[in-house]
């Protein structure tokens, strides 16, 4: 059996039968993978999440009825190596039928043999894509209908469509906590490296990183908000940091200000012994405490120079490492999510100190869990007002009150940040 196949389909049954996060479940199967199958199980899964919409519309028209559980995941991989991956269509075939003897069903194995070849004859001039030129980009592009609607209103068509062909060539930035050049990258990590704006940095092509003090694993937009706030903090004073876990941005603020007073703060135990396990690796102390950031908390009034609601969101500006998301949210989740975001902005709102800064961001590009947040709460509360943004590795943001990053224009994945100060 092909063992990047089989690889590929237990991730992804983990993701699609138990809604597992595919960046975590990925890496756990990449630790126990020979090094010649990471590349190939790495583009498999991803890919099949990110067109899974495109690979099911496909499937569609050539059953009479939709498969369910495994024997569509197979369908699947099957599909997305025939469409997307230079696999000979014969070795495609005969590789998802053998994984398919898996599900223990004759009847499944022919179905997947049969189905494959049939969508093989025929796949390179499928054209049959929906004629409204929405549904048609929605298919084409995998991505939800409701959620690129959604982006039509915010942005206008051709940037809602320039969003949702953007895709990342798959990799990872890694932050070093000492200085670092490109050779000396690619000598430690055993990989390729690029540099990004940030000069302690790097984009590198690989399996799944060994835990190092020296380095971690941290998405450019996570820096970009970790800076703004050390920058805003000014080298000294006391920071929080209310939505932490895993604390990556915590523990970058207090290696960038190490006078500082870092808190770190989480909803739940367990996601704050992530934080203490991140801090401790990385060699700094931080105050990390469990409690919920939308219930007031007296001893926290006005006790902080700088805070951050880095709020949970939806998540469509990091589909890149996390494909998943266009699987399970839905429009519904939406209005949700803005209750609990403009809970956790208006509370901690009360623990930035007279003259302080509070900074909001999120990792999503939806206009009415960022901007729109952000008015209602300027609106409601006099005593505060825009702060800037600084950020010159950025220059489109740097010196603006408020930023939409999106990744086809700046690079980076798709994040939102808003600097507020309060009045003295």
């Amino acid at each position: 059996m092909n063992n990047a196949f089989l690889k590929s389909y237990q991730t992804l049954s983990e993701v699609y039968g138990k809604g597992a996060f595919s960046s975590i479940t990925l890496n756990k199967t990449l630790n126990f993978c020979k090094s010649q199958d990471k590349a190939l199980i790495t583009k498999i899964v991803y890919g099949v999440l990110d067109n899974d919409i495109k690979l099911e519309y496909i499937i569609s028209h050539y059953v009479n009825k939709m498969p369910k559980g495994d024997a569509l995941i197979f369908l699947k991989i099957g599909v997305y190596c025939l469409t997307e991956l230079s696999i000979p269509f014969y070795a495609v075939v005969n590789d998802t039928a053998e994984l398919s003897k898996l599900s223990g069903d004759r009847y499944v194995v022919g179905f997947v043999n049969a189905t494959l070849k049939k969508i093989a004859q025929n796949v390179k001039s499928f054209d049959d894509f929906p004629v409204d030129p929405l549904e048609n980009l929605s298919v084409r592009c995998s991505y939800p209908l409701w959620a690129l609607k959604k982006l039509v209103k915010d942005y206008g068509a051709q940037t809602a469509e320039q969003i949702v062909r953007f895709r990342f060539e798959h990799g990872q930035t890694v932050r070093f906590v000492n200085e670092a050049d490109v050779d000396a990258v690619e000598k430690q990590l055993g990989c390729k490296a690029q540099i990004t704006p940030f000069n302690d940095a790097f984009t590198v092509c690989g399996g799944a990183l060994k835990q190092s003090g020296e380095y971690t694993a941290q998405s450019l937009s996570s820096m970009a908000v970790a800076r703004i706030c050390a920058q805003k903090l000014g080298g000294t004073g006391r920071f929080l940091d209310c939505c932490s876990a895993p604390g990556g941005k915590a523990v970058y603020v207090k290696q960038l200000c190490p006078e500082a007073e870092v808190t770190a703060c989480d909803v739940h135990r367990h996601r704050t012994e992530l934080i203490n396990k991140y801090a401790e690796r990385m060699g700094v102390n931080l105050f990390v405490v469990c409690k919920d950031m939308t219930v007031y908390d007296e001893k926290l009034d006005s006790a902080f120079d700088v805070v951050l609601c880095d709020v949970p969101c939806s998540g469509f500006g990091v589909l890149d490492n996390r494909p998943d998301i266009k699987l399970f949210r839905e429009n519904k989740d939406i209005s949700e999510l803005m209750k609990l975001q403009y809970a956790i902005l208006t509370n901690c709102s009360r623990y930035v100190k007279r003259g302080g800064y509070l900074v909001y961001s999120t990792c999503t590009v939806f206009d009415n869990e960022n901007g729109q947040n952000v008015r209602k709460f300027l609106k409601e509360h006099d005593d505060f007002c825009y702060g800037t943004i600084r950020l010159a590795e950025f220059p489109d943001a740097d010196g603006a009150n408020f930023y939409q990053f999106l990744p086809h224009k700046d690079g980076v994945q798709g994040f939102f940040v808003a600097v507020l100060k309060r009045a003295e």
